[in-house]
């Protein structure tokens, strides 16, 4: 029997989470002193994120990747081998202008930046239309932008994330 799918996008739901990965990884935290004892600390991180504020025309753009690399021999066989990051998933998301979501983002690379140490990201993505859900495991946000380009109104503002791996799973 075939499944009623659609290829509406706009149900689409991605939520993201940032993680502290030298939580417990210092002296300070074995001995109970925590983020105190480095400055800052952000209430965004552990905090579930709901994106808003995407563009309608692109939302998320997701980038293919090479499973194999391959060489041809002067006798014309063909070689491959196994790329180890052919899993990897480059995900583009675009904001509009005055999204609060982007604010959320540009506040965590904030924290980066301050830190001076890269906050690690998991996140789900729920397409209702196709009844799947994606796991994005182990992701770091790669490129931000701080001020939206001035075009006739503010451009779209794109965040890049690499994730190690997606896990898919279908609805039942």
């Amino acid at each position: 029997m075939a499944i009623n799918r659609t290829i509406t996008s706009i149900n689409t739901k991605l939520t993201l989470i940032a993680s502290n990965p030298w939580v417990n990884n210092n002296i300070a935290d074995k001995v109970g002193l925590g983020s105190t004892a480095t400055g800052f600390v952000s209430p965004l991180i552990g905090v579930p994120l709901s994106l808003e504020g995407l563009t309608s025309d692109s939302p998320f753009k997701f980038s293919s990747k090479s499973l194999v690399e391959t060489v041809t021999s002067f006798e014309g066989t063909v070689y491959g081998g196994y790329l180890p990051d052919a899993h990897q998933v480059e995900l583009e998301i675009n904001f509009v202008a005055a999204s609060s979501s982007l604010a959320i983002l540009q506040s965590l690379a904030k924290v980066m930046q301050v830190q001076r140490e890269a906050l690690k990201f998991n996140g789900t993505m729920i397409i209702p239309s196709l009844g799947k859900n994606y796991n994005l495991n182990n992701g770091y946000l790669t490129q931000w932008q701080a001020i939206p380009n001035h075009q006739k109104t503010l451009s779209a503002v794109p965040c890049k994330f690499i994730f190690e791996s997606v896990d898919e799973t279908v609805e039942v």
